[in-house]
């Protein structure tokens, strides 16, 4: 006998049509917008009306502020307003839905997405064993049909842990804007979430997200879990034991959806404090608590031709200072890096020849031209006793750890005439300034970070520019060896060799040899002076050179010759690389951009579509991909460097 009422229960949930559970009907006012509030009282509300068969009619709602009517009052349904709608739909991808029911969930979830607007937003999660979000809230409908497609039904089922998890996603930034509603799709009992059904009711009625509960019913399912968790979230339960009906389904909770009425009105209460606002409909009403800043009114009273302006009733400030404090921090912000910039300028411009720098005057004191006494000057930051008692400091804690060397040589090698200190503070200044412009917007902890980029950044261009000075010197080398080769056959010393070079050759290697001839006058010898050139410019090419030239005076010869050999030898050098870079060009460009391609495409995805690359930072998984993306992606540029990279 049991066995036949069952049978009969079948039959009759088989030939039944699908089965909403409607309740009452009434009306919610689930958005006010006040952003505008200020400007003469515009506001926006958005009104939903739940549980209506038939579409509201927008003539026939009122609203009314603090007891008061407003005025200039538009009202239109949502679908022909800018108001966007976030829509998640959760799927039940367990091993149960597998075959006919999770075709017919794909068809009904793949109509849904194509009746969506352009405005409106649509996010898809999965659930079977755990929860997985496949497609962050899009409106485009291509990608999300294909993510549709691609679920594939298999293991047990974790509904609560969707449930909590859909309404998660409106808690990202970019959600916030969006008039929430989840759609969540099962077929049976939960039976692998964390989260029980308790918790995920009380999720869903503490967020204000519209839940819709959909039932593909069996013999052996209780849908109740389903029911209580549409009840929380004041949408509709549906169910149907047919997975054909699912489309219909669906289609009835877009109509829900879609009675919804967005209200534009002038309120009329212009003193700020919390304003009781109130929404009325065939017998329907529902009132809402909204706090108003207050807005400035103006009216006209007086017989005919007279009229008087009557006084403001009320204008409420949020703050005293005369711009907001983002404003004057940028500002200072502003102000502190020009100060910089124009130190900077003023510190490394060109030198004038009636005003020498202070590195120069040292030097012109036994070279070309000497300095009275009483023209010397100190430096800016000498005059300036604080900045000038920093860079001291900073100067001697370099001293201090053993890097003053170092300093010093990356310094005369980018061609920087300042002390350690000096370069010390320009560098920390600097990427100070930089620091705070990203703070202000950014947060502390994005500021710090920031201050080591550009630190490092700076320091990234000492380096490069004493790279560039290298290579200019030694490109110039075969040429200033050939010249000191061909004053030495004219009877020249070595001394005034090098001294022709000085006033012949182009910079780096005049500024250079002019140092040594400086240094060779103070009483150094003149390959000692040299070696100082080597020591400065980190050139081995020009280190070879003043090693022959050692050679040449210990040992004896013809050093004219041993120099002409030399700069023959760096002459084929060069241009055996001049023919292997023009050879391996097409090798290093290609490296360039595969080097470079993945980082700009996922910036590009990034400006344009950051919720396609959000689950790489928000789940595990996808971190774990970052991680060991970043790592093949180095190991590769590694080795196209060192493919292209060929030494002679």
């Amino acid at each position: 006998m049991r066995k036949l009422l069952a049978l009969i229960a079948a039959l009759m949930l088989v030939a039944a049509p699908a089965l909403a559970q409607t309740g009452t009907q009434e009306i919610e006012i689930v958005d006010i917008d006040g952003s505008r509030y200020p400007e003469g009282g515009q506001t926006t509300m958005v009104v939903e009306f739940r549980n209506f068969a038939e579409a509201p009619d927008p003539a026939a709602v009122d609203i009314t502020a603090g007891g008061e009517s407003v005025s200039n009052l538009v009202v239109e349904p949502i679908g022909d307003s800018a108001v966007p709608v976030g829509v998640v739909l959760a799927l039940d991808a367990s091993g149960s839905m597998a075959g006919a029911p999770l075709d017919a969930a794909k068809t009904a979830a793949s109509d849904f997405i194509q009746q969506a607007r352009p405005e409106d937003r649509i996010a898809i999660i999965s659930f079977a064993d755990e929860v997985q979000v496949l497609a962050g809230f899009t409106n485009n409908k291509d990608s999300l049909t294909s993510t549709i497609e691609g679920i594939e039904a298999g293991g047990e089922t974790s509904f609560n842990d969707a449930v909590i998890r859909g309404v998660e996603l409106f808690d990202a930034v970019t959600a916030q804007d969006l008039l929430a509603n989840l759609i969540v799709l099962t077929d049976g009992d939960d039976t692998a979430s964390v989260a029980t059904l308790e918790q995920a009711v009380s999720t869903v009625s503490a967020s204000g997200v519209r839940t819709f509960g959909v039932a593909l019913e069996s013999p052996d399912f209780n849908p109740d879990p389903v029911e209580q968790i549409a009840t929380a979230g004041a949408g509709l339960f549906l169910s149907t034991p047919d997975p054909e009906q699912l489309s219909s389904l669906y289609g009835e909770i877009s109509r829900e959806i879609s009675n919804t009425l967005v209200a534009r009105f002038v309120s009329p209460i212009s003193t700020p404090g919390d304003v009781e606002f109130q929404v009325a409909y065939e017998g329907l009403s529902a009132t809402q608590t909204f706090a108003v800043s207050g807005f400035a009114t103006t009216t006209t009273t007086g017989p005919t031709t007279t009229t008087t302006l009557a006084p403001i009733t009320t204008i409420v400030s949020e703050s005293s200072l005369p711009l907001p404090a983002n404003t004057l921090l940028l500002m200072g912000a502003g102000g502190i890096g020009l100060t910089l910039f124009l130190f900077l300028i003023i510190l490394f411009g060109r030198e004038d020849e009636d005003d020498p720098g202070r590195f120069a005057k040292r030097l012109q004191q036994y070279g070309r031209r000497s300095q009275r006494p009483d023209e010397e000057k100190g430096s800016i930051l000498e005059r300036i006793p604080l900045l000038n008692r920093f860079t001291q400091a900073a100067e001697e804690e370099v001293r201090r750890r053993g890097m003053l060397s170092g300093v010093n040589s990356a310094l005369e090698q980018a061609n920087i005439p300042m002390s350690p200190g000096e370069a010390i503070l320009g560098m920390i200044g600097l990427s100070a300034v930089g620091g705070i412009l990203v703070a202000i917007f950014n947060g502390v902890l994005v500021g710090l970070i920031a201050f080591g980029i550009f630190l490092f950044i700076v320091i990234f261009l000492i380096r490069y520019a004493g790279s560039r000075e290298k290579k200019k010197f030694e490109a110039q080398l075969p040429d200033t060896l050939t010249l000191m080769s061909t004053s030495l056959r004219a009877g020249y010393s070595l001394l005034q060799a090098t001294e022709a070079v000085s006033s012949e050759a182009p910079n780096p290697t005049a500024r250079e040899f002019g140092r040594a001839i400086a240094e060779a006058r103070l009483g150094r010898t003149v390959t000692g002076s040299l070696e100082g050139v080597v020591e400065r410019t980190q050139s081995k090419d020009f280190e070879w050179a003043v090693m022959a030239i050692e050679i040449q005076r210990e040992v004896g010869g013809n050093l004219a010759e041993v120099l002409q050999t030399v700069a023959d030898t760096m002459r084929a050098r060069n241009r055996l690389k001049g023919e292997i870079k023009a050879l391996t060009a097409e090798g290093r460009i290609s490296a360039i951009v595969l080097g470079a391609l993945p980082f700009a495409v996922g910036a590009f995805l990034w400006a344009t579509n950051p919720d396609y690359l959000e689950p790489l930072l928000t789940t595990t998984f996808g971190r774990i991909a970052i991680a060991i993306g970043l790592l093949l992606m180095g190991a590769g540029i590694y080795w196209l460097k060192k493919v292209v990279d060929i030494e002679i």
